[in-house]
């Protein structure tokens, strides 16, 4: 009969099998028992990392935390710039008789003059012709030829003055006018109507 012995197991013949001793298991078991815990707490902690890192509404409040607020800007009003009224570029009135001298051959016209020219005036003024000498700078002279002895003028236009007459030539009168003044020689009444550009506007009545 085989002997069963202490401490060992049946094997093959001639080679024993050590059995473990009761208190090695037992050793081995408590340190596994202190290992465990320690796993899966590590364990744990990785798993509720993982799920932070995860979380969408997280990331979205850490990154709506690190963004500027923005105020918004108040709205620009515009002014349209105002428009500026350019002046009137001055012109002359339109004569009534155009440039028609002979229409003062009556005694009543409106004429326009730009050059020397003469103008016919009716013998019920007591004058001869009217010779416009010259038209600049916002002035007109005139030379107007007296047929009687006797004449008359209430001084308008700032510059008139009268010779003879004589025995060997009939009198005259040199009128000098600026734009808008008037003057009554004898029965003749001459307003300078307006002055431009070496252009006048005459206008010729008889005077009340």
């Amino acid at each position: 009969m085989t002997r069963l012995l202490s401490g060992f197991r049946t094997g093959s013949p001639g080679s024993p099998v050590r059995a473990h001793a009761p208190s090695s298991v037992a050793a081995r078991a408590g340190r596994l028992g202190r290992v465990l815990p320690a796993v899966l707490a590590v364990a744990l902690t990785c798993v509720v990392a993982s799920c932070s890192s995860d979380d969408p509404t997280s990331d979205d409040a850490a990154a709506s935390s690190a963004r500027p607020t923005r105020t918004a800007a108040s709205p620009t009003v515009s002014h349209p710039p105002k428009a500026t009224s350019a002046s009137p570029t001055p012109t002359l009135p339109t004569p009534a008789d155009g440039t028609n001298r002979q229409a003062c051959a009556d005694g009543t016209c409106e004429i326009r003059v730009t050059k020397p020219v003469t103008v016919p005036l009716p013998a019920r003024f007591g004058l001869g012709q009217l010779q416009v000498a010259t038209v600049d700078d916002g002035t007109v002279t005139m030379v107007v030829t007296l047929t009687q002895s006797e004449f008359s003028s209430d001084g308008g236009c700032g510059d008139t003055n009268f010779t003879g007459p004589s025995a060997d030539s009939p009198g005259f009168g040199s009128i000098t006018c600026h734009s808008g003044e008037k003057v009554t020689l004898n029965k003749m009444s001459l307003t300078v109507v307006g002055v431009l550009d070496h252009a006048a506007v005459l206008r010729i009545r008889s005077a009340k």
